[in-house]
């Protein structure tokens, strides 16, 4: 079976904790997962909106908030983890060092407890917002919000140096052909989504011209402070990202 194949499963398990197995995957299987990434996202969003009509008896409030629950259990708060420890390190480190050892540090700080919280909590509201289209916006925001950081991978380098042990080493050097394949799948989800949903040609613009401007203000920010980007600034530009598709969604 070709690397890039067996990648699907191991994107799976990267970014989920959905039990699929396959261990061990090799470094070149590693290198492919970026790939897949929008159509793992894809499935996320697929799950939460089965769990969005599951809970359709439910107020607004009570839903939207075990929606965003269930992405997060099906992650295992991975991309939310990226975003408290960027918030963090970018509040509290002063140098590259202090900056990259926040990063590594495990607890969370009172920058990264309020990026949290700001983060679920806008989540949940904007899916109130959209009421009916929630579920459009679970799918699209769970699946465009991935694409990015993947591109942001091939326009970059790894801060880490090669003597620092990293779990995303691997995923960051995957390169720029990984990076086209990611985003032509995610120009046929949004395609799909104009065809067959209530998504206006100017909403489309007003969300690349978001993700476009998150990727360049997170890429900015991580090359000053540590010359390049990390796995945590990948996961907050995510979270991020699937925020700002939430709210060019509700732009009509």
């Amino acid at each position: 079976m070709p690397d890039w194949f067996r990648a699907f499963r191991a994107s799976l398990t990267f970014l989920t904790r959905i039990p699929v197995g396959g261990f061990p995957y090799s470094p070149g299987t590693w290198k492919w997962i970026t790939i897949w990434f929008p159509l793992v996202g894809l499935l996320l969003g697929g799950i939460q909106v089965v769990a969005w009509v599951g809970l359709e008896p439910l107020p607004d409030w009570p839903q939207c908030i075990l929606v965003v629950a269930t992405g997060i259990l099906l992650t295992g708060c991975f991309h939310e983890d990226g975003l408290a420890d960027s918030a963090d390190a970018l509040g509290g480190g002063h140098d590259r060092d202090s900056t990259l050892a926040i990063l590594k540090d495990s607890r969370i700080g009172s920058f990264g407890a309020t990026a949290l919280f700001l983060a679920l909590f806008l989540k949940i509201s904007l899916l109130v917002e959209l009421g009916a289209t929630a579920p459009l916006g679970l799918l699209l925001g769970q699946s465009l919000s991935r694409v990015v950081p993947v591109i942001q991978m091939s326009l970059q380098p790894y801060a880490r140096g090669e003597e620092e042990p990293s779990r995303s080493r691997n995923i960051v050097e995957s390169g720029g052909f990984q990076a086209v394949l990611a985003l032509l799948w995610g120009l046929l989800i949004l395609g799909a989504a104009y065809r067959w949903g209530p998504v206006l040609p100017f909403q489309i613009l007003v969300m690349i011209g978001t993700l476009m401007t998150l990727s360049v203000l997170v890429g900015i920010t991580a090359q000053r402070k540590v010359g390049g980007v990390t796995g945590d600034f990948l996961g907050a530009l995510q979270q991020l990202s699937e925020i700002g598709i939430l709210a060019a969604l509700l732009i009509d």
